[in-house]
């Protein structure tokens, strides 16, 4: 009786699987097939004449020439080029940022730590349209209008950041750090030398994450600049006006939003192993 009822119970684990498989695999096609779509759209002639209400899942041919005229149409290498500085530069120095107060928030006791706590926590109810216009004042009062440091400067200190890594940081046993003190170690060798390897997963979360909102991001670049020597990415797509007209255009549009999705797979690749392990240590699944 007990060997049936462990057959049984296998059994019914095995069909349970096997659904929820075929609905991850339901939703995961879901979610690329659009995007493969738009692929084989970027791929199509750009004199053909496509029949109405016919959904293409070949190419009809391999076009590659229509990514190099989109890219040179509106100069999507400059853009390609400002969004890696814009978007790199952001993350980097904010996870520089939420690394150092992280650590000091949670491994460190000072008076008035339970103020400063609760003081980034009402920043987090602030609406971002709200941060937005006050961001947008300092920037112009500082004169850092039309400038790399206007688009990268405010909002590196993520709050949500802080408290990611501050969290992960009472998971770090004191005797460790204890051990360093003995040894000698100051702060920045405990820092630089224990702490980050050990961070450097939730860091690589933050990384990936943060870096593809900012290369996303269409609404800060635009007001703050009106330079199109330092337009992003996305400003660069906005730029993307009617040439051809009709179907030629529409292959060009979506060769060049694939094309602006380049680095984005890119550090992501890098980044993968990292990222995985991060969202396992921060409970994101």
């Amino acid at each position: 009786m007990s060997k049936q009822n462990g057959f049984a119970s296998r059994k019914k684990g095995n069909v349970a699987t096997a659904v929820i498989i075929v609905f991850l695999s339901i939703v995961a096609a879901m979610q690329i097939f659009p995007f493969y779509l738009q692929i084989v759209t970027s791929l199509q002639p750009m004199d053909m004449v496509p029949e109405v209400g016919k959904i293409y899942l070949w190419a009809e041919g391999f076009h590659i020439e229509n990514y190099i005229e989109a890219i040179e149409r509106v100069g999507l290498l400059q853009g390609l080029l400002n969004s890696v500085i814009v978007a790199g530069g952001f993350t980097l120095l904010s996870a520089i940022v939420i690394l150092l107060v992280g650590y000091v928030l949670g491994k460190k006791e000072f008076t008035g730590k339970k103020a400063v706590k609760f003081a980034m926590l009402l920043t987090m109810v602030a609406p971002g349209e709200l941060l937005m216009v006050t961001n947008y004042k300092l920037v112009s009062d500082l004169g850092w209008t039309n400038s790399f440091a206007g688009l990268i400067l405010p909002g590196i200190v993520n709050i949500t950041g802080i408290f990611l890594v501050m969290s992960f940081m009472n998971t770090i046993p004191n005797a460790v750090l204890e051990s360093a003190d003995i040894d000698g170690a100051n702060e920045f060798q405990k820092l630089f030398k224990i702490v980050l390897p050990m961070t450097l997963p939730i860091l690589a979360t933050y990384f990936i994450l943060t870096f593809v909102g900012q290369w996303n991001d269409y609404l800060w670049p635009m007001v703050v600049t009106n330079d199109s020597n330092l337009f992003t990415i996305q400003l660069k797509l906005k730029e993307f006006n009617p040439y051809y007209g009709g179907f030629a255009d529409e292959v060009l549009k979506n060769a060049a939003s694939i094309f602006t999705l380049v680095p984005v797979i890119i550090v992501y690749l890098t980044c993968q192993k990292q990222f995985v392990s991060g969202l396992s240590i921060s409970g994101m699944k």
